[in-house]
């Protein structure tokens, strides 16, 4: 397959492209966004770790909707309500927050994906609502650390959601799923992918509508077994992140019935580099999987092939397409060698692309799709449920995402749950099969590896499971 360039895929601690925009969010109305104000963005970030850094200082933002939207959902005047102990209001109507990045390092993230909710929301209204009644959205800042991302999930829990989406970051995400699960909230986690969340405490009350790193290591163990390879080391940063995911890498290796000659962990220092490559080389491995950083995967990677006869191939996660800009490049002879996943950034659908550009013509999309699956499945669940209990909501989930006619937003799938047919929504984004603890199924991966010039080029699409 011919590689083609593709645009800068923010999966590391590389800065992306820069907005002039920013986007402040009501807390009340179906009317998400105006342009607020300018700021400078950059993001530097594989959304799979806990390195997603926010670098700007924002307080929670509680400004009410800009009039002057074209879509048919009106504004209305933000009341403090009454909620019940629980945290969420029993009023019928269903109340979406969200909590996002909209200035700062990775605020074309959350302005992305707060476009695609303002989509969502007019869709979903002009078709007539959940249960008869408008849906609701509140937004909030989710700041440059965790203190501001738990304000800004308790202000959420006070306005009385039924459901919330995000926080974007790992550390974020972790820092307040337990205040919403005890408040028996609902939260869809958009960007949050590691694997600390797989096995979190979250009482059925947390899905994600990106793959997990678990899902990812069993793309890695594909492209290891495509390869033909029969001996193969696992070289991993060994710290929070990297130690499971490799772990996770080596059993599915292992699983495919190839065999693991080295599993070797390093840390980010001279010494700890030199003693890895060293365990490697002894392996005598002709396939290499790297679960790094950004800075540190194009260290040890370059590390390794400098030791090397040349002709080892590479097997690399995410966070690897994207190098830190302090990081070595990768030779001509090199770039070639590495092949590597990541999970899908950008929508491929030209409605979605064009519903987008509506709400915002300088819309990137960047993970824009992961929001509004979040958005969809849960007005849809509700929908389905007739309740707002959000345990209901996500007890429904499972059963609209696979069988049934395909569908890819809530005014499509809609019209086949008014006939009592079973639906199987599939975003923007490709398959989407959620089961009952809320995680994915089914994933496509983008598949890539470098030019001669170390530029990242896809090389064509990786799908795992059935959907």
């Amino acid at each position: 397959m011919n590689a083609r360039p593709v645009r800068a895929i923010p999966t590391s601690d590389s800065l992306h492209r820069v907005r002039s925009r920013v986007k402040s969010f009501g807390e009340a109305s179906l009317t998400l966004a105006t342009l607020c104000g300018a700021a400078s963005v950059s993001y530097t970030r594989s959304v799979h770790t806990s390195k997603l850094v926010v670098i700007a200082t924002c307080a929670v933002l509680t400004i009410a909707a800009c009039s002057g939207s074209n879509n048919s959902s009106a504004t209305t005047t933000a009341v403090q309500p009454t909620t019940t102990a629980a945290g969420h209001l029993n009023d019928g109507t269903l109340v979406i927050g969200a909590v996002l990045p909209t200035v700062g390092t990775a605020s074309e993230i959350g302005v992305s994906m707060a476009d695609a909710l303002q989509l969502g929301v007019s869709e979903i209204n002009q078709s007539g609502g959940v249960n008869g009644r408008q849906i609701r959205l509140i937004t909030r800042e989710e700041g440059d650390n965790s203190a501001t991302a738990v304000l800004a999930v308790q202000s959420l829990l006070q306005f009385g959601v039924d459901a919330i989406i995000g926080p974007t970051s790992v550390p974020n995400l972790l820092a307040t799923l337990g205040t919403a699960v005890e408040a028996g909230v609902l939260t869809c986690a958009p960007t949050a992918s590691a694997l600390a969340l797989d096995n979190f405490p979250d009482d059925g009350l947390l899905l994600r509508t990106v793959p997990s790193d678990s899902l990812q290591a069993q793309a890695m163990a594909q492209l290891v077994e495509s390869s033909g390879s029969s001996a193969v080391a696992v070289v991993y940063l060994d710290d929070n992140y990297g130690r499971p995911f490799a772990e996770a890498t080596r059993a599915a290796i292992t699983q495919r019935g190839t065999a693991v000659s080295g599993f070797v962990g390093f840390t980010p220092g001279e010494a700890s580099v030199s003693a890895a490559v060293a365990a490697v080389i002894q392996a005598r491995p002709q396939v290499v999987a790297v679960v790094a950083d950004a800075i540190t995967g194009p260290s040890i990677i370059n590390a390794i092939d400098a030791a090397s006869d040349g002709t080892i191939t590479f097997v690399v996660n995410d966070a690897a397409r994207r190098p830190d800009a302090s990081a070595q490049p990768f030779s001509s002879a090199l770039g070639p060698r590495i092949t590597g996943v990541s999970p899908i950034a950008y929508a491929t659908s030209a409605a979605f692309t064009t519903g987008l550009k509506s709400i915002d013509p300088e819309a990137t999309g960047l993970f824009a799709h992961n929001a509004y699956d979040c958005l969809n499945i849960i007005a849809l669940a509700a929908a389905s449920a007739g309740s707002l209990r959000p345990s209901a909501i996500a007890a429904e989930i499972p059963g609209l995402t696979t069988g049934g006619t395909r569908c890819s937003s809530f005014p499509t799938c809609q019209v086949s749950l008014a006939e009592r047919r079973n639906i199987n929504y599939d975003g923007p984004g490709g398959n989407l099969a959620i089961d009952a603890s809320g995680e994915m199924t089914s994933a496509t991966f983008d598949k890539f590896t470098f030019d001669k010039n170390s530029r990242d080029v896809s090389i064509g699409l990786l799908r795992l499971g059935d959907g």
